[in-house]
């Protein structure tokens, strides 16, 4: 699914909050993209990330924003404290993940009580590159599984990828 897409529903989805995280950050664009419309500071992790820290002016409030990518595993994100952040997003990873049960647990322990959990990734039916991809169900018992409460998840009509929301 094209990134303008899911930025929308990201918008549409997420309140304005001070501190996010981007699990699987990649370049960190995404990360740009938050700061600039989310949150005040927006943080990337990723396994293969290069350091990026830069300050964004936001034109939706005229304040600056930070952006920083660091390199880290989303199934020990020890270098970030317990209830640290008030969103976390995923774009394109959950199916990247070895152990996607550990990292949920992981990203449930960064966010801050009645923090948000934003899941956007290819769902089963997706045939690019020979990897594994979770039906609507497996994604809603995983996060059940962690502990996660007001979980909607949905398939996007037309092509096999999925939306999943979770609250802590």
């Amino acid at each position: 699914m094209e990134i303008e897409k899911i930025q929308e529903k990201i918008t549409r989805t997420l309140d304005e909050v001070e501190s996010v995280l981007d699990v699987g950050c990649g370049n960190c664009d995404l990360v740009r993209f938050l700061a600039e419309n989310i949150a005040k500071q927006a943080v990337g992790i990723d396994i293969s990330s290069g350091e990026v820290h830069e300050e964004t002016k936001s034109s939706r409030d005229g304040t600056y924003h930070s952006a920083d990518c660091v390199k880290g595993d989303a199934h020990s994100m020890d270098s970030f404290s317990d209830e640290r952040f008030d969103v976390v997003v995923t774009v394109h990873a959950l199916h990247e993940l070895s152990n996607p049960k550990t990292a949920l647990s992981e990203i449930r322990r960064v966010l801050k009580p009645d923090g948000t959990l934003f899941i956007a990734d290819f769902s089963e039916g997706e045939t690019r590159w020979n990897e594994r991809y979770y039906t609507l169900k497996q994604v809603e018992a995983m996060l059940e599984e962690r502990g996660f409460r007001e979980i909607e998840v949905e398939k996007v009509p037309d092509v096999p990828f999925l939306f999943a929301v979770g609250k802590k």
